[in-house]
Parts: C-alpha cells; sequence; structure tokens
C-alpha cells in the first residue's frame, strides 16, 4: 500500500489568523502617517520661521538698527524720515534682499505706497507669493483680494508689535509697557537695534505665527509686503497689521466683536512657532500664561489706565518691560 502524501497549506483558521495581524498593524499604522506628516509640516514652518529672523539679523548688520513695523513711503531703512498714516510697506518688506529677493525688492517704487488699491506696479507686484511666508500647515490661499486693496501675497507669519491691543506698536499716550514692541511705526520714533532690546533678546518675540481667517470676521489675514498702522475693525485694509500680545494664542472671537484681535495662531497642534530676537526659533504652548486685562476689546486701549499683571505671553512681547525668562521653559 502507498503512504499517504499529506497536502501543504494554510487552514481556513490560520488564513484568519493572518488576515487579522494585518488588520491590527494596519489599524496601527495609519494613525502615524498623518502624524509624520503633520511634523513634516511643522519642521518646514520652523526653518521658514528661521529664516526670517536671520534675514532681520542680517538687516541689523547692514544698518545697525531693526526694520520699522509700518513705513508710509520713502526708502525702506533708518535713514528714512518719510512716515504717513495707511495702508505702507511693512518690515517683511524690508527683508527682501536678505531672503534672496534682491530683484523683487529693486522693482519697487518706494516713492509710492505700496499696497492702496491702484494700478500703480508697486500694487501688481504685492501679489508675488513667497514659499518662505507659507506655513505647510496653513489654509490660506498664495494671493488673495479683499476688496479693500489690490490681490496681494498672504503670509502665515506677522511681525510683533505690541503687548496689548490698540494702536499698532508705539502709541501716543499710551502706557510704556504696554506699547514697546519690537517693531513700531516709524514716526514713533522706536526703530530698535539689539542694545535697546533690554529684556535681553533670548527674552522677546520678534515674529509669530498666525492663522488665516482665525474668527468668522476674517480679520486676522496676513499680508507680507503691506502694514497697516493702526488697528481698526475693517475687513482687507487692516490685514497686514502686526500681532500683538492682547489676546491668547488661537483665540477665537465670534463675528461682530468691535475690537479686532491680533494674536498668534496656527493650525499646529497645541501652538505655534515663535521667531525671538536673539534668532532662535521656539514652538509656544497655546496654553502658557496669559492674563486678562480690563481694556480687552477697547479700540482706545491705549488710554486706559494699568490694569492686573501681564502673564508671560504677553510680557514676551515687550522689549523693556523688565522681564526675562531666567530659566523658565516656554
Amino acid at each position: 500500500m502507498a503512504p499517504t502524501r499529506r497536502r501543504s497549506a494554510f487552514t481556513l483558521v490560520e488564513l484568519l489568523v493572518v488576515i487579522a495581524i494585518i488588520g491590527i498593524l494596519v489599524g496601527l499604522l495609519l494613525p502615524a502617517v498623518p502624524a509624520a506628516r503633520e511634523a513634516a509640516r511643522r519642521m518646514q514652518c520652523s526653518n521658514n520661521m528661521k529664516q526670517l529672523v536671520l534675514a532681520a539679523h542680517n538687516y541689523h548688520s547692514a544698518y545697525k538698527k531693526f526694520g520699522y513695523g509700518h513705513h508710509w513711503q520713502g526708502i525702506h531703512d533708518p535713514s528714512g524720515n518719510r512716515a504717513r498714516g495707511g495702508m505702507g510697506y511693512g518690515v517683511f518688506f524690508g527683508l527682501l534682499p536678505y531672503l534672496e529677493q534682491t530683484a523683487l525688492y529693486n522693482q519697487f517704487d518706494q516713492r509710492f505706497v505700496i499696497m492702496e488699491k491702484t494700478i500703480t506696479r508697486n500694487g501688481i507686484l504685492c501679489a508675488t507669493p513667497q514659499s518662505v511666508f507659507s506655513c505647510p500647515s496653513d489654509t490660506k490661499p498664495p494671493v488673495r483680494n479683499d476688496g479693500a486693496i489690490r490681490p496681494s501675497a498672504t503670509s502665515s507669519y506677522q511681525f510683533a508689535g505690541s503687548a496689548y491691543n490698540g494702536w499698532q506698536g508705539g502709541t501716543n499716550g499710551g502706557n510704556h509697557l504696554r506699547r514697546n514692541g519690537m517693531f513700531e511705526r516709524n514716526n514713533r520714533h522706536q526703530n530698535y537695534a539689539i542694545k535697546d532690546v533690554l529684556d535681553g533678546t533670548s527674552n522677546t518675540i520678534m515674529f509669530c505665527e498666525t492663522k488665516w481667517d482665525m474668527d468668522r470676521g476674517r480679520r486676522n489675514r496676513s499680508r507680507i509686503y503691506g502694514a497697516s498702522d493702526r488697528i481698526t475693525h475693517a475687513q482687507g485694509a487692516t490685514n497686514a497689521l502686526g500681532v500683538n500680545g492682547e489676546w491668547p494664542m488661537n483665540w477665537h472671537a465670534l463675528e461682530g466683536n468691535p475690537q479686532p484681535h491680533r494674536t498668534a495662531g496656527s493650525n499646529h497642534t497645541g501652538g505655534a512657532q515663535f521667531g525671538f530676537a536673539d534668532g532662535s526659533v521656539h514652538f509656544i504652548s497655546e496654553n502658557i500664561d496669559h492674563s486678562a486685562t480690563p481694556w480687552r476689546g477697547n479700540a482706545n486701549a491705549y488710554r486706559k489706565p494699568d490694569g492686573s499683571p501681564y502673564g508671560l505671553y504677553q510680557r514676551l512681547f515687550s522689549v523693556a518691560d523688565g522681564f526675562t525668562l531666567d530659566g523658565l521653559e516656554l
């Protein structure tokens, strides 16, 4: 009698076990894919911010001071004295030569304003997108026309204007603790050098990440080239203002709030990227200490008396309020 030959094959039970194991592995790995992609986007965002702070330091090396937050017309460097209200040149415009954009910078005619709704060449050039100003996680369009100004290139980043809400940067009659951000309007006579950052460059915010369409009023839309000299409740015309520390990070307002907020925010989980005056970049938690103030929501905040002490978040926006991190971790 011939010996029987057993056939080698998977049983149904074994096949089901293998399928189950594969399913479990896929289930474990799939959530890691978006997380890895977001980690890469966050790293690219940090690299963008690093380029901006290094460009600001190269500007400082050339002019011995950092740029103005707002410059209406005239050559965009500390030797220019023309300063009028309205939509003018922002600090990022002055950084273009240090971001390998000298050719674009030279095409602007600095005898004229930059972002008004005209047919000037300046307005047309403002529609030139720049990848370094775009966080990969941001949902903003590369170019936007809000109606009040010409179509212009958008930005995921803005400069630090002040520690409170109200007029951007140095205000007339404002409390000094509240108004001394890194970048102010040039007729405020505050054009800071490193030596003027009395709190220390490692304790002072220079640039912040901002979230597009942070509230339903769409008042947090940032632009690259231009800046406004004050905060007003308007869609489009004031979309290039500097960030301030009055509102908490990633703060959301209901539509119709009378005072537009200019705070930092991002689509990254848990916080946003910040560039400091020493050239470093930090991802700061949205849960950072922030103290409420009695002038919140008031368009004339600079006229209000001092209120409760500032939180850590607000004080990092000031160049000379006497606060240092002194070993504190952000």
